[in-house]
């Protein structure tokens, strides 16, 4: 790259800065990622077009490349994993006008580009970015397609890779201010793991409900902040495929965790069964769609125990079981259905089979 280059990208990345995004270490950090983009890219940035894609960013678009400006009506999909839900996609596609949708990922391919297209329609064009390093989380081209979509949805995966990969790059800062001006953010799994304001992170490998009811900071009980902060998932922590992984006992766990620590004043956990989503809307309003249920555990009390080596034990905690057409109020966790009660003591939950 030319030194002029060079200047450019560190121009391009201050303005970035001074509008939002991530301070920028002009003399630092931000020269070595300059190094791996292209000049072009440069220019079409300032020209006002969509910079060129680095040669080594892997993705896929079906329908019209060109950007599309439509008319948007914010929202949040959460997805518990396992088969996509139909009608969480047509609920996206309505608000977005008949905008482009971008897919986030770190693997996999293109599978949601002609689900999204053909099946689901309706929309402009589908594009498919794997972004598997915070180097391409750093991609000018990555930064405008995510911020000319009207939705972008996080695929399955692993969210300790988008965690590590995506906080405090473009992506990021990205992905808030589309939430922000009016864009549908969506995930499914490790995708839906990141929405919520903190994220169950992974970073040690999973953790069995088993290993969290007897000890809450078990290893494996890492978190992280969220990568979409939006009103309404404040203070929450997500889980998916739920009931078939028998996730319960450790998203009582996490509010448990979150709640002794302080890290939120009132945490909500938020369970959600594969085939099943929660559907957002600009209100904070949530509705069940799909196939199984979703889980609220909204304590009102603290743990009686919650201690490194010690079994969880906590008392008739609030849990909401919603099902197709319920609906919840979020982030104040103010449910349709009546609560039943959780209890957690000798590293098991009452009732057994709380699902």
């Amino acid at each position: 790259m030319t030194t002029l280059a060079g200047r450019l990208v560190v121009l391009v990345a201050a303005l970035a800065g001074a509008c939002g995004g991530a301070p920028v270490d002009l003399d630092g950090a931000i020269a070595a990622d300059a190094a791996a983009i292209d000049a072009t890219a440069i220019d079409a940035a300032l020209d006002g077009g969509a910079p060129a894609p680095e040669p080594d960013l892997t993705h896929w678009i079906v329908g019209d490349p060109a950007d599309r400006v439509a008319s948007t009506t914010r929202g949040l999909i959460v997805m518990g994993g396992g088969t996509d839900v139909d009608e969480a996609f047509r609920w996206q596609r309505d608000r977005i006008g008949g905008g482009d949708v971008v897919v986030l990922r770190a693997s996999g391919a293109d599978g949601y580009d002609d689900y999204l297209f053909t099946t689901i329609g309706g929309v402009d064009s589908v594009e498919t970015l794997l972004v598997d390093t915070r180097a391409h989380a750093m991609s000018p081209y990555v930064r405008w397609q995510i911020d000319h979509a009207e939705a972008i949805f996080l695929a399955g995966g692993d969210q300790a890779v988008y965690l590590a990969a995506w906080t405090g790059t473009p992506l990021a800062d990205a992905l808030a201010a589309a939430y922000q001006r009016g864009a549908v953010v969506g995930g499914t799994s490790a995708g839906a793991a990141v929405l919520g304001e903190i994220a169950y992170s992974a970073t040690n490998g999973s953790v069995y409900s088993d290993e969290a009811l007897a000890d809450p900071y078990d290893a494996h009980v890492t978190f992280a902040p969220g990568l979409v902060p939006t009103p309404a998932l404040a203070g929450i922590v997500t889980d998916t495929h739920f009931a078939t992984r028998d996730r319960m006992g450790r998203l009582l766990a996490f509010v448990a965790r979150l709640r002794t620590d302080g890290v939120v004043a009132r945490p909500v956990g938020l369970g959600v069964n594969e085939a099943t989503a929660l559907v957002i809307d600009e209100h904070g309003t949530g509705r069940v769609v799909g196939a199984g249920a979703v889980y609220a555990i909204v304590p009102t009390a603290a743990p009686t125990t919650c201690a490194a080596s010690a079994p969880l034990v906590w008392a008739d905690v609030p849990l909401f079981r919603l099902h197709a057409g319920d609906t919840i109020a979020l982030p104040a966790a103010t449910a349709t259905v009546a609560p039943a009660s959780l209890s957690a003591a000798g590293g098991q939950l009452s009732p057994a089979d709380p699902y």
